[in-house]
């Protein structure tokens, strides 16, 4: 069964998510149209969904045993990165039409979730040792 905070997250990645979708299309249609790029909807999504399952493991392994989590805290960082650099890199090797258009995106996006993964866990962390 999926916990209450865990639900909570889920529910403010797809917020986020549509807020990003909603700037993006204010973005695109009136500062700098003919610059949108259909791989954007599919960023969003592919990066809440890895958001979304790092995090779930992280909150389990904080509420489980929180040596491993604090050792683990510092690889998962580290493993989505990769996974995003990977998915740049694949993407613009296909494409590299309006890059500078498509890494802005991908930055705005990462940022955007990684600060709300790592305010979510730093407040689990806290309450745990409560």
């Amino acid at each position: 069964m999926m916990s209450k905070e865990l639900k909570r997250f889920i529910l403010k990645i797809f917020i986020a998510a549509a807020v990003l979708a909603a700037l993006g299309w204010l973005v695109f249609t009136w500062i700098v149209p003919g610059q949108y790029l259909l791989i954007l909807p599919w960023m969003l999504v592919f990066f809440a969904a890895v958001t979304i399952a790092t995090h779930a493991y992280q909150v389990k392994l904080a509420h489980k045993n929180m040596v491993l989590f604090t050792r683990y805290s510092m690889l998962f960082p580290l493993f989505r990165l990769l996974v995003y650099s990977a998915f740049a890199m694949g993407y613009l090797a296909v494409n590299s039409d309006n890059a500078a258009v498509f890494v802005v995106c991908l930055v705005v996006v990462y940022v955007t979730f990684t600060f709300f993964e790592v305010s979510d866990l730093a407040r689990i962390v806290r309450k745990n040792r409560e």
